[in-house]
């Protein structure tokens, strides 16, 4: 998959608030260029500051 850095990006329903992704915190974690993926309810979360993208 390539990355567009100029495409707009979604913001995911789940808060931090909600829950830390991070190590140990239950789901797959997946290398994705600069960052961390990690897999919630089927599809993939990244911290971007204050929220979640969704990828």
């Amino acid at each position: 998959m390539t990355e567009n850095p100029t495409a707009e990006h979604a913001t995911a329903e789940h808060k931090l608030e909600d829950h830390t992704h991070g190590e140990n915190c239950g789901h797959e974690a997946l290398e994705h260029g600069d960052h961390v993926d990690y897999v919630h309810d089927g599809h993939r979360h990244a911290a971007h500051g204050d929220h979640y993208d969704e990828h």
